[in-house]
């Protein structure tokens, strides 16, 4: 999970920097009075283009993380209903454990009864 997390975290970045190196190349260009209308033309085409990269990058990694929530909360639920049953035959475990203990208690206290009538008078 942290690695899709890191994954997602770099190309939100990366669609960022592009997008803003994009803008910061087509500012400096028409600052500079660089070239006619075809330039910014084409500088706008760059622009616009690297800005829907960047969305689609970052629609892309909405889904991811998305689907990765999607796929956390069934782990999740399923690791809820593991321990639910562990913890349901671990009662059932105890249970018999405590009557196997108190069987044993009742022969015991029943040995030492015997014993005790066997050393009296």
């Amino acid at each position: 999970m942290n690695e899709k997390d890191a994954n997602l975290k770099l190309r939100r970045i990366g669609a960022v920097i592009a997008a803003v190196a994009a803008i910061g190349g087509g500012a400096l260009l028409s600052g500079c009075g660089g070239g006619g209308s075809s330039t910014g033309g084409t500088i706008s085409n760059e622009v616009s283009t690297t800005v829907n990269n960047a969305q689609g990058e970052a629609e892309s990694g909405v889904e991811a993380a998305e689907q990765g929530i999607e796929e956390t909360k069934e782990k999740a639920e399923e690791t809820v209903e593991e321990t639910k049953k562990k913890f349901e035959n671990s009662k059932g475990q105890t249970k018999e454990k405590l009557e196997e203990a108190r069987e044993k208690a009742e022969e015991g206290l029943e040995e030492a009864k015997k014993k005790a009538e066997e050393l009296l008078p």
